[in-house]
């Protein structure tokens, strides 16, 4: 009888990054590999992502965990550095123990670590195991990140000075330079190092695996596999395993969001949220309100105090709305105050009509699985460039108005796309409607069988023989 063959899962130190790769080893578990997921020591690991672990293994009772040992000096000189270089940091103090571990298994047929968690390529290469990457982000930001280490050396400047001039990468749309991620936008620091230095280490992979499938990304995905956006020598494989989506947790009481929107027309309620992260200025969020306001449309706005502003309970994130926007509002709207919502559930619910998101990867997926027309509202990191995605090649949602980069959405904007995208009748709403409920099939179809991803995990599978 053969042996089953072992995976080692290295997670990211975020539930955005983390929720994808643990629905990977849900995916690895019921086709029969062995998952071994290793962790940092207990007392490095944030509350919320120890919680997401046990969830996770209370459900897959065969998913093994594993505690790495604290390292004996970590991260005690680094002082205030930026979260990344914090970051890449933790990831290096855990080579050592990385290392012993892989030693000690009796066969690793192949390491999977977070796009971020480069370090552990050096070590599933030192003791002779096959390093791939987990993306838990899409194909045209991988094509990018690939590009941007030989793009910013052959740069004049800084590419911040290029303001929204456009910039052009083989295989992904051109955009402005200033939507690439902040980290490359300033040679002069030291986050620009680290950035660039991780960018240049994917492509030593043996494989990387995307959360994203054909019918969405095939155009870069056919570059990236002529090896159009790789530097020179490098050929991983890259392997589209999406849309692999956390469903959230389990809750025996269903949430009032939900029972709320039971009593709504169908279609008729745009449901704002910028993820479990992002935040608005309080001049924006009174920008929103007004606008939502004059709209006269329906909405569900999930609402957290902005930067800098401490709010220790519900009433007190609801009291920065403005003065009688509440009573004005309170028979066709809704504002949570929670940190978290079952935002599946309501992009699936009959009653909303439209998203408008930060444009995270994890929650552009959702829209796609449920057909969800997006309003794109990008924030940071690489949201500006999935925003250029969105609208100009999946042709999914729409930009809101009059937004730029560190800018500010008046009220009429916010009213104006608000009627955009609910608009039923508008050939701009159809237009995007009917590519959503396309996209939202072939979302569908990508993991069962025959399909895409399942054949590209078939394929993935294979090469560990």
């Amino acid at each position: 009888m053969a042996t089953a063959r072992r995976v080692v899962l290295i997670p990211g130190q975020s539930i955005s990054h983390l929720n994808p790769m643990m629905e990977f080893a849900a995916v690895c578990l019921r086709r029969g590999l062995v998952v071994t997921v290793v962790v940092p020591d207990p007392t490095l690991t944030a509350p919320a992502l120890r919680s997401a672990i046990c969830r996770y293994a209370s459900r897959f009772p065969s998913l093994s965990v594993h505690s790495l040992p604290l390292p004996s000096a970590h991260q005690q000189s680094l002082g205030a550095v930026h979260p990344f270089i914090r970051m890449q940091a933790a990831f290096r103090s855990q080579a050592p123990g990385l290392r012993d571990f892989l030693r000690s298994l009796p066969a690793v047929h192949a390491l999977v670590a977070d796009m971020f968690a480069v370090y552990a390529l050096d070590v599933a290469a030192e003791v002779g195991v096959p390093g791939h990457l987990f993306y838990c982000t899409g194909a045209n930001n991988l094509a990018v990140f690939l590009q941007l280490p030989s793009f910013c050396s052959g740069s004049d400047g800084d590419l911040k000075d290029l303001g929204d001039a456009p910039v052009s990468f083989p295989g992904v749309r051109t955009m402005p330079a200033s939507h690439l991620v902040d980290g490359v936008l300033d040679s002069g620091t030291d986050l620009y190092a680290a950035v660039l230095d991780v960018f240049g280490r994917m492509a030593a992979a043996r494989g990387i695996l995307v959360n994203t499938f054909e019918a969405l990304e095939g155009s870069v995905m056919a570059a990236l596999r002529k090896g159009s956006c790789l530097p020179e020598g490098a050929n991983p494989s890259v392997y589209c395993v999406g849309p692999l989506i956390a469903e959230g947790e389990n809750e025996e009481e269903r949430h009032p969001c939900l029972a709320w929107l039971d009593a709504q027309p169908e279609r008729s309620v745009v449901f704002i949220c910028f993820g479990s992260r992002c935040t608005v200025s309080l001049e924006q969020i009174r920008e929103m309100a007004e606008g939502l306001d004059t709209s006269g449309h329906r909405f569900l706005w999930v609402l957290r105090a902005p930067p800098g502003v401490v709010a220790a309970d519900s009433d007190a994130v609801l009291s920065l709305l403005p003065e009688g926007f509440l009573e004005r509002t309170a028979d066709r709207g809704l504002v949570v105050t929670a940190s978290w919502v079952p935002q599946m559930d309501v992009l699936r619910h009959s009653s909303t009509g439209a998203f408008i998101t930060h444009c995270g990867w994890n929650s552009t997926l959702e829209a796609v699985v449920t057909g969800m027309p997006m309003v794109c509202w990008p924030l940071e990191a690489e949201q500006w460039m999935n925003k250029v995605y969105i609208v100009e090649e999946m042709k999914v949602g729409i930009e809101v108005r009059g937004y730029k980069p560190g800018g500010l959405v008046t009220a009429d904007n916010v009213d104006a796309t608000v009627r955009q995208i609910m608009d039923l009748e508008s050939e701009g709403r159809r237009t995007v409607m009917q590519r959503a409920m396309a996209v939202k099939e072939s979302a569908a179809a990508a993991w069962k069988e025959g399909g895409s991803s399942c054949a590209a995990f078939t394929e993935f599978v294979k090469q560990m023989e």
